[in-house]
């Protein structure tokens, strides 16, 4: 379900005694903080980061903000070709293959930052895999017909797309690589080692350095980046508990001993 954002106030009420002069003083409305926003979220996407500040504001007028709740889906793989390219602006979103038995196997979690759909709007084919909210998400639209607008009048913004989208199937390539022939411990520890890249923060700590993991996923979801079953994943990360090589505590989960995970992940 998709529950749009509010259409924003654009009046800013004064007192009646208020001077002319004081209107440059006047809070920002709603939708001057809205577009802020987007202009600032922008900002810290890497295709986009190329950007002069005028034609990256006139990106973000553009962009039109959703957002979508936790477990809710996005885009669907073969949907019709898509007329939306998204930006993640919070939250996370999973992308994941789905076969014909139900099963799923999550390509990439993307963060604040991260862009998705840009496949079908270039070649017009239907969306190559299924996009979901991992958590409460607001992305940024683009539409298909300014997204491609941009392309042609930025060079630099095509060529840091192009640079994305190379990193992405190299990273794919490993992925199916390490399905193919690794052990489950190797498939358990890529996946740990996937988020720490994504989404991990560094900590030093007494004893050494920890990597923290904040809102890690559910066994099941790490089952699914792993290629394997939720039984599996527990009783890895059990053992691995056991020798301290990983704590978890709530939703977060610490790496204790990097080095020892990236030994199983060879």
């Amino acid at each position: 379900m998709i529950a749009s954002n509010p259409n924003p106030s654009s009046s800013v009420t004064r007192g009646p005694q208020a001077p002319a002069a004081a209107a440059s003083h006047a809070p920002k409305t709603a939708a001057t903080q809205s577009g802020d926003r987007r202009f600032e979220s922008l900002r810290r996407v890497d295709m986009f980061s190329v950007l002069g500040e005028a034609d990256l504001r006139r990106v973000s007028d553009s962009l039109v903000e959703r957002n979508y709740t936790s477990g809710s889906s996005i885009v669907h793989a073969d949907d019709p070709a898509g007329g939306h390219f998204f930006i993640v602006a919070e939250g996370e979103v999973a992308v994941v293959l789905e076969t014909a038995e139900g099963k799923e196997t999550v390509l990439a979690t993307l963060q604040p930052g991260d862009f998705f759909g840009e496949m079908s709007l270039l070649d017009e084919s239907p969306r190559a895999a299924t996009a979901r909210a991992v958590r409460p998400t607001r992305l940024m639209l683009l539409r298909r017909e300014d997204f491609r607008r941009h392309l042609r009048e930025c060079p630099q913004m095509s060529f840091a797309l192009l640079i994305e989208m190379n990193r992405r199937l190299r990273q794919s390539n490993r992925k199916v690589m390490g399905l193919s022939y690794r052990s489950m411990h190797a498939r358990v520890a890529g996946a740990i080692l996937g988020l720490m890249e994504e989404k991990g923060v560094r900590q030093r700590e007494e004893g050494g350095m920890r990597v923290l993991i904040r809102n890690r996923p559910t066994q099941q979801f790490l089952a699914e980046m792993a290629g394997t079953t939720r039984e599996s994943v527990s009783r890895t990360l059990a053992a691995w508990g056991r020798k301290g090589l990983l704590r978890s505590k709530g939703r977060d989960l610490f790496i204790l001993e990097e080095e020892q995970i990236k030994a199983f992940a060879v």
